[in-house]
């Protein structure tokens, strides 16, 4: 199930909700507005209404939908904004319709309330209303918020996201390298492992100037990623469960292939100061084993410093 552009004119719900005065915009959202979507993806329509609208099921369904309009009564637990919102679920032939209204002073005091960050449901929020598909929007409320977060935040990732995420993803990795190489922690390392990859997704949209699909998109193919990056990516995730980190050797094989996804990652926007993470095994960990208790990791720490000296 894919609505291409030419039949978004076409969407269920849309023309009567256009005819509605209380609406003052009506955006296509999700993995159609994507293009990542498929036979089980809902077709997601963000309906903005005035700030005296009451949002309530009985005023969506009532006076804003048809009466022929099936409800699917089934709680999501869906939280896909922290700001007030109403979601309904109505069935049709061609699949599930997601509708979600909400007051257009949701958008505008997003807009202008948000400062750049990395929490996830910023994130998040700020993809959503920065490149929604616009379907209707009669007095360009959509079209101006939509721009001006454009200008603001995906224009500029260069300048705050790619800098944001390296310095965290620098600071994952240091204590990943001691969980996993330094105090053989399976569970731990697997889990910082695992967040350094998402980071590095994320990283892969930011440099190439936009900004990092939805969590659930994050990995896939299919949601306007570089592929080979994305299947690289997957590749050293499946290396990372596959080693107990006390095989130190299987480790450090592990770096080294994240070291190729970095520079692979990084080549469009490179870190004033280098990959300053790898560092840690060429200057920290030497150090570490200089001290008395630490004399058995000397070998050890020598093979590594020696396998990233050519990479820091």
């Amino acid at each position: 199930m894919t609505f291409a552009p030419v039949r978004r004119t076409g969407l269920p719900y849309v023309p009567g909700l256009m005819a509605r005065p209380e609406v003052q915009g009506i955006a296509l959202c999700g993995s159609h507005r994507q293009g990542s979507d498929d036979a089980f993806s809902d077709l997601d329509l963000w309906v903005f209404v005035a700030d005296s609208v009451p949002l309530s099921e009985a005023y969506v369904l009532e006076r804003m939908l048809p009466s022929t309009a099936r409800q699917e009564m089934l709680f999501e637990g869906r939280d896909d904004t922290l700001t007030p919102h109403l979601v309904i679920n109505l069935l049709t032939e061609d699949g599930v319709v997601n509708i979600k209204a909400l007051h257009t002073g949701v958008l505008r005091r997003f807009t202008e309330a948000a400062r750049p960050g990395l929490d996830a449901q910023f994130l998040e929020d700020l993809e959503n209303y920065a490149t929604m598909h616009v379907l209707h929007d009669p007095h360009a409320i959509l079209s101006e918020h939509s721009t001006a977060l454009q200008e603001r935040f995906v224009r500029t990732t260069g300048e705050w996201l790619v800098p944001a995420l390296t310095a965290r993803y620098a600071s994952l990795y240091w204590r990943s390298v001691y969980q996993g190489f330094l105090r053989e922690e399976t569970a731990c390392w697997h889990h910082l492992m695992g967040q350094m990859i998402e980071l590095l997704a994320q990283l892969e949209a930011a440099c190439d100037g936009r900004l990092p699909p939805p969590a659930k998109w994050l990995l896939s193919e299919n949601a306007g990623a570089r592929t080979p990056v994305v299947r690289a990516l997957s590749d050293v995730q499946a290396e990372i469960r596959s080693v107990n980190s006390a095989d130190k050797a299987g480790v450090l094989r592990v770096y080294r292939s994240l070291a190729r996804v970095e520079s692979d990652v990084l080549a469009a926007a490179p870190p004033p100061h280098g990959m300053w993470w790898r560092k840690v095994f060429t200057e920290r960990l030497p150090n570490l084993a200089l001290l008395p208790d630490h004399h058995g990791l000397r070998t050890q720490v020598q093979t590594a410093a020696a396998l990233f000296r050519d990479l820091v």
